[in-house]
């Protein structure tokens, strides 16, 4: 009888270190799809701003804008002189992936649509106040800071 209960013991464990190795993968799995579907994301939506928001007249507004000016001279200053990652390292958030992590955390997903809409076709000065106002309002200028600079990484000024 004790061999029995033995027995029992022995499989009961087998069967708990299957269960928690199963387990152990499937969370393995569940956070490799999450990564793999946010760098998706934070792909698809650098592209699609990109495309849509920086057409030529855009970046021509943009590049007129004396705060962007020295932002885009700073941050080709600090590439130069081979500081950038000491500069990105006091950035709150330093890939592309955190920062579209940041922006889907402060804004709704119909927000962006709607922001992405509006930019493809073209902003007035009230729209652009507007939006402008609302980032303000939920980003911080650390994080502000951080988006222009992950962003122009990303076009590649």
């Amino acid at each position: 009888m004790q061999i029995y209960y033995d027995f029992l013991l022995l499989e009961r464990n087998r069967t708990m270190k299957k269960a928690i190795v199963s387990l152990i993968i499937m969370i393995g799995l569940i956070y490799g799809g999450y990564q793999f579907i946010l760098g998706y994301a934070s792909d698809q939506l650098v592209g699609q701003v990109a495309n849509e928001v920086f057409t030529d007249d855009a970046m021509h507004q943009l590049l007129d804008d004396p705060q962007v000016a020295s932002l885009i001279e700073s941050y080709q200053s600090d590439k130069s002189l081979s500081t950038a990652e000491v500069s990105r390292e006091s950035l709150p958030f330093k890939t592309k992936e955190e920062a579209t992590k940041l922006v889907v955390s402060k804004f709704s997903i119909t927000e962006i649509r709607e922001i992405s809409s509006k930019a493809s076709r073209g902003l007035s000065k009230e729209e652009q106040l507007d939006l402008e106002t609302k980032v303000m309002e939920r980003l911080t200028p650390e994080e502000i800071e951080a988006l222009m600079i992950i962003g122009l990484s990303e076009i590649n000024f």
